[in-house]
């Protein structure tokens, strides 16, 4: 199946830092696995080409159904270093993951490279999950993963995660976390209720609702992004409340504005040191 979107790249919002289950086959190409599924996806100019089954879910994960256009517009037409921004990757969307999968991943992604976490994810989806094809395994549910302990995930090495994973994994079997429910709730309230969890701060609980609880008003920040937004909006200063600065500036935008800004400032190197 093809889908025409010229405000779509595959590489750009897959290689951005939002998602880590998926590998790269050929220049465009890519194995996606998402929960119990898996898609090979090809880009060809504009033509995004899916071999696999259930492209309702596939055009959804990859929001191709939202008009971008409408949003880039809004986001640059009275700032032009968000327009510089966006220029630089305009094909980026915000993907839409699995609640519980999400939740897993940014916990693992804290204080790790990527390589470091793409490993991580794969040792416990293979030893915890089925195999859906030869050699590529499903995410665990939390029923599946009910009874891992924290030594357990310490001996695949998770480290001091695994602590946070056991506490996460427990809280979604008691049904304190259903992923219906946490749609609806308003985003300081969500907020809040995601750091209940043990070990999930302020920017992975943005993350989660960025990427998988449809949130696109917050603005996931760590030591990186907050850099990149002193060197661009206060080349004078530092800003001192930057997610009061990001609702201010981007409104309900401001999911979509923190990856513009973070995927071209880590390609440009914008605030790092020495």
């Amino acid at each position: 199946m093809e889908k025409n979107d010229a405000d779509f790249s595959l590489k750009e919002t897959l290689e951005c830092g939002q998602c880590f289950r998926f590998e790269k086959v050929a220049e465009n190409k890519y194995t996606v696995i998402s929960g119990f599924r898996v898609i090979s996806v090809e880009q060809v100019d504009d033509s995004i080409i899916f071999s696999g089954d259930d492209i309702a879910f596939w055009r959804s994960y990859f929001d191709l159904n939202r008009d971008y256009s409408e949003i880039k517009m809004r986001l640059s037409r009275e700032d032009a270093i968000m327009a510089e921004a966006i220029s630089f990757a305009p094909g980026i969307h915000i993907l839409n993951q699995a609640f519980f999968e999400t939740l897993l991943s940014f916990i693992i992604s804290q204080n790790n490279n990527i390589p470091r976490i793409r490993g991580l994810i794969h040792h416990l989806s293979s030893n915890y999950a089925q195999e859906i094809q030869k050699g590529i395994f499903a995410f665990p549910t939390a029923g599946e993963l009910a009874g891992v302990s924290e030594d357990d995930f310490r001996q695949l090495g998770f480290g001091f995660r695994a602590r946070y994973l056991v506490d996460a994994i427990k809280k979604v079997n008691e049904g304190a976390f259903d992923e219906e429910v946490l749609r609806d709730y308003p985003t300081p309230v969500l907020r809040e209720k995601l750091m209940t969890i043990c070990g999930v701060g302020h920017k992975v609980a943005d993350c989660v609702m960025l990427f998988s609880l449809g949130k696109t008003d917050v603005f996931p920040a760590d030591v990186w992004i907050q850099r990149v937004m002193n060197v661009l909006y206060s080349p004078n200063g530092e800003t001192a409340d930057l997610q009061a600065e990001a609702s201010r500036r981007f409104g309900m935008d401001a999911g979509f504005a923190q990856q513009y800004l973070f995927h071209y400032g880590r390609m440009k190197k914008i605030g790092k040191e020495g």
